[in-house]
């Protein structure tokens, strides 16, 4: 077998013992860089993948869908670190990086060209079964593997369901709801409209009204279905060791924000 064939093959079967199938390869010279100081050099292509995570509607749910699981980016982590430590090991001349989120490229545009979705009037991917309930994670690397062609970007139905659920959407906002509740200092009036509405970390009105995300199937892949918390009390937060909030998706801002949203 061809060696970069061979890499292609190293990746998707790594990819396949997480319960993860959607996969695509896309060259360099194709996805934007968004960081050029975190960007490793001599990048030639990318892996890019898509990690679904819809466990259920979970209705009595008061935090986001995303955050009712635990923090992805503990199996995204774990996945990267598998695919870097196994190709290193192989190719001990090249660079491998692994990155969800914090990658220096814009994941989203690179898994638009790779043909892993269409964009979304929300700016979020959105896949044709798993809907935009998927995150996005990516390995950079120095071979020059044989990649797909850039694929036209898709749109999506342009219902407008979505603008017309969400006033940030409308325009009628100047912040995401998700973003507001993440703040760390709010204002009397915002700390209200958080408290107003049923959900206290993250928004999901944008996903749930988009017909896209109509009768998607749960994820295939297990962790996301491990130590589900869909609803969350102030007291449950102060009960939890730092040991289990660290593994939340929300402790990045620490206790007390999710905390002062509970109350």
């Amino acid at each position: 077998m061809e060696e970069n064939e061979k890499i292609r093959k190293t990746i998707r079967q790594i990819l396949a013992s997480f319960q993860i199938t959607e996969t695509a390869f896309l060259e360099a010279t194709h996805f934007r860089i968004l960081q050029p100081h975190l960007m490793p050099e001599n990048i030639q292509s990318a892996a890019l993948w898509l990690m679904p995570y819809y466990t259920g509607a979970h209705p009595q749910r008061n935090v986001s869908l995303y955050s009712v699981s635990k923090d992805y980016h503990l199996f995204s982590r774990t996945v990267g670190n598998a695919l870097v430590s196994a190709l290193s090991e192989e190719y001990p001349g090249e660079c491998f990086k692994a990155f969800c989120d914090s990658s220096p490229i814009d994941e989203v545009g690179a898994a638009l060209l790779a043909g892993l979705g269409m964009i979304g009037k929300n700016r979020l991917l959105i896949h044709p079964v798993y809907g935009s309930y998927v995150f996005i994670g990516s390995l950079l690397m120095s071979k020059k593997l044989p990649c797909e062609q850039p694929k036209p970007v898709k749109t999506c139905l342009n219902c407008g369901l979505c603008g017309k659920a969400c006033a940030f959407l409308r325009g009628e906002s100047e912040v995401c709801f998700s973003e507001l509740n993440q703040r760390k200092v709010l204002t009397d009036r915002e700390l209200a409209a958080v408290k107003s509405r049923p959900i206290r970390w993250g928004c999901d009105v944008c996903q749930e009204v988009c017909p896209m995300n109509r009768n998607v199937p749960p994820t295939p892949i297990s962790f996301f279905y491990e130590d589900i918390l869909e609803n969350v009390t102030a007291e449950m937060i102060d009960g939890m060791s730092k040991a289990v909030f660290r593994e939340r998706a929300y402790a990045w801002r620490g206790k007390k924000t999710i905390r002062r949203n509970l109350e």
